[in-house]
């Protein structure tokens, strides 16, 4: 299949949709601001495809059940053009791609190494930690919420030998949901982010 083509309006803006949480065609129509009869036939290209999932929920009101779709596989379709390599490539997502992509999408690009770096370093005593998430402001901040003073030294030591200065932050999960402006996930297991109740945490991997 081609992406490029495929992957054109209104589409992509329906797996963008579906991607936020699985909507039903009606759903779909009214922020496409056009018919369901058009979404459905949308949805069925990309069903064919092997994009969506369907799921039968309860009746809305006293009508018949209604089918939800969602997102089948997590996916980054990604073009490279290099001198001497150019190459466009599908893959399917696990945990370790949405990390890296998470850092790779920082604005400031300086970062990018240091920060896995980081995270790998801190992968090290992921017993120790319940979250790590990245605070976007102008530089950005590195959210540990761990209570070990010994993991706190270690990230002390660790943030003079990389050579790059790495803002970051050791928190309690109290204090994660104080935390100001749009936060993004690196590491977390206990689904801190679908807890949250503000809004103020973002969670796209």
């Amino acid at each position: 299949m081609n992406f490029d083509s495929f992957l054109t309006y209104p589409r992509w803006e329906i797996l963008q949709i579906i991607a936020e949480k699985p909507s039903s065609p009606i759903e779909i129509a009214e922020k496409l601001n056009t018919t369901v009869s058009y979404a459905s036939q949308q949805l069925k290209l990309l069903d064919a495809a092997g994009l969506l999932v369907k799921k039968k929920t309860g009746a809305a009101g006293k009508g018949k059940p209604r089918t939800l779709f969602g997102l089948s596989n997590e996916l980054l379709y990604f073009g490279v053009l290099t001198n001497k390599f150019s190459e466009k490539k599908l893959i399917y997502l696990t945990d370790y791609h949405k990390i890296i992509l998470q850092i790779w999408l920082l604005k400031d690009s300086s970062f990018h190494y240091y920060i896995e770096k980081l995270f790998w370093k801190l992968e090290e005593d992921l017993s120790e930690i319940e979250g790590i998430f990245i605070e976007m402001k102008v530089n950005p901040n590195v959210i540990i919420v761990s209570e070990s003073k010994k993991l706190r030294s270690k990230v002390d030591s660790f943030i003079k030998k990389i050579g790059k200065d790495i803002d970051y932050l050791f928190v309690s999960k109290n204090q994660l949901d104080k935390l100001s402006g749009k936060i993004i996930s690196l590491y977390d297991p206990k689904k801190f982010f679908e807890k949250n109740k503000k809004g103020d945490i973002e969670n796209k991997g």
